[in-house]
C-alpha cells in the first residue's frame, strides 16, 4: 500500500516530548512509504491567539521541527485562520489534529469543502509522553523557578 500524505500543525513554541508523540502518531498515518509535512503557526497567530508572542521566532521553531526524523518537511504556515491555501498548496490526503487542537473536525472539512478540497480530517490520540507535555505548564514552571530564587518546589 503506498503511503499518505499528512499534513499536521501546531505552534511548536517550546517543543517537548507532547509535540514528538503527535508527530509520531501524525508520521504512522502516513506510513512508510508516506510523507509528514509540518505547518508551524506564525509569530503573528501565536499573538492573535494567545496574546503574547512566541518564545522562539517562527524559523527557530520550524528549523527545530525540520530536525526531527519523523518530520519530512516543516512550512511556515500563512497569515489569517483559513487553512485552504496551505492545504491546496500541499494537497494533503489527511490532516492530522492533536487531541488537544480546538479545531472542530465538521467544521475544518466544511470549510475545506467550500473550496473545493475534499481530504480526511483525523483527531489524534493523546499518548502518554514522560515529563512535562505542556507549553503552558513547561512556562509555568520556568516563571515558578525563577520567583523561587532557583527552587521548584
Amino acid at each position: 500500500m503506498a503511503g499518505k500524505r499528512v499534513l499536521a500543525a501546531g505552534k511548536f513554541d517550546i517543543l517537548h516530548l507532547g509535540h514528538i508523540a503527535y508527530l509520531e502518531q501524525a508520521r504512522e498515518l502516513a506510513g512508510e512509504d508516506g510523507e509528514l509535512i509540518v505547518v508551524i503557526a506564525r509569530d503573528s497567530t501565536i499573538v492573535r491567539e494567545r496574546g503574547a508572542p512566541p518564545v522562539f521566532p517562527q524559523e527557530q521553531r520550524r528549523r527545530l521541527v525540520q530536525s526531527l526524523r519523523v518530520v519530512d518537511k516543516a512550512v511556515i504556515g500563512y497569515e489569517g485562520a483559513d487553512p485552504s491555501r496551505i492545504v491546496t498548496e500541499y494537497r494533503p490526503d489527511v490532516i492530522a489534529l492533536g487531541y488537544d487542537q480546538r479545531l472542530d473536525v465538521e467544521k475544518l472539512q466544511q470549510q475545506l469543502r467550500s473550496h473545493g478540497i475534499t481530504v480526511d480530517v483525523v483527531r489524534l490520540e493523546k499518548r502518554s509522553a514522560d515529563g512535562l507535555s505542556s507549553s503552558t505548564r513547561i512556562r509555568k514552571r520556568i516563571i515558578e523557578y525563577y520567583n523561587n530564587n532557583g527552587t521548584v518546589r
